[in-house]
């Protein structure tokens, strides 16, 4: 199995594919019950990562499985998603999981960027 956590500026999307079927589970700080703004916060990213931990706990009833970690973007819920993976609410996805990487794409050239916003 590949766990996608994409951890953007305004919200944590964090969904499990198997490399047969395709997307499994999927959970965002929307789905967790945060809205507007509180999406981006790192607590939104916690319980993202515990909702996930619980239907990989129930998949693993079936028979067992690996998990391997696919991290995207420098957003708060991915600290937070590590956090909770470290955490005692982790342990068992801990011990499945097989390979961690990070897919964040670097900008290397390109165009400018916007210049900084100032209030």
């Amino acid at each position: 199995f590949h766990l996608y956590i994409v951890a953007t500026r305004n919200n944590t999307l964090v969904h499990l594919q198997s490399h047969l079927t395709g997307n499994i589970a999927w959970a965002t700080g929307g789905s967790v019950g945060f809205r507007n703004a509180a999406r981006s916060g790192y607590e939104a990213g916690y319980q993202t990562a515990l909702n996930i931990f619980k239907r990989i706990e129930d998949l693993q009833k079936d028979g067992p499985l690996t998990v391997q970690l696919w991290f995207k973007g420098f957003g708060q819920g991915r600290e937070a998603f590590f956090r909770a993976l470290m955490a005692a609410e982790g342990e068992v996805v801990r011990g499945l999981v097989t390979r961690i990487t990070d897919y964040t794409p670097i900008k290397i050239g390109g165009t400018r960027s916007k210049k900084r916003r100032v209030l």
